[in-house]
């Protein structure tokens, strides 16, 4: 049996990159829909009322492991219009967790717990490809398994 390996590509972004830019980035990899999984912390008020009914909690988690009022909400947004990619990634420099996918993984997100919140493992346990955004915004990382 044959190991799968990973292949990551990185994409360095420009600094000022506008929506369109990136949305276009992102569809080179996700032609079709794309499910943008996150850990959205209790604070982004905005973002959670901006994505009111599209994005589908599936659990609070805590952010912290000594503050048991630092919580974020585990889930999904299917964004079949890509509409919503570059708020993520506006945001990418407050929030940890932040996945691009063309593959529907929502049915593992309740094995993410208070001990394991890291949703980057169901990916790389499943050989799944997705996309993260690199420290401060500056490239994206795309994972491919062959």
């Amino acid at each position: 049996m044959m190991a799968t390996l990973s292949k990551i590509t990185e994409i360095i972004l420009d600094q000022e990159i506008a929506e369109k830019e990136f949305v276009e980035q992102i569809s080179r990899f996700c032609k079709n829909e794309c499910y943008i999984y996150a850990i959205i912390p209790v604070y982004e008020k905005e973002l959670l009322k901006d994505l009111s009914t599209k994005f589908i909690a599936v659990k609070s988690v805590p952010l912290s492991r000594f503050f048991t009022w630092d919580t974020g909400h585990l889930g999904y947004v299917k964004d079949s219009q890509k509409e919503f990619l570059y708020e993520f990634y506006l945001r990418s420099t407050t929030m940890d967790y932040i996945i691009f996918s063309e593959i529907d993984v929502s049915g593992h997100l309740q094995t993410i717990n208070k001990k394991n919140k890291d949703i980057y493992k169901i990916f790389e346990l499943n050989k799944i490809p997705h996309i993260t955004i690199g420290p401060d915004g500056q490239w994206l990382n795309i994972i491919e398994y062959n």
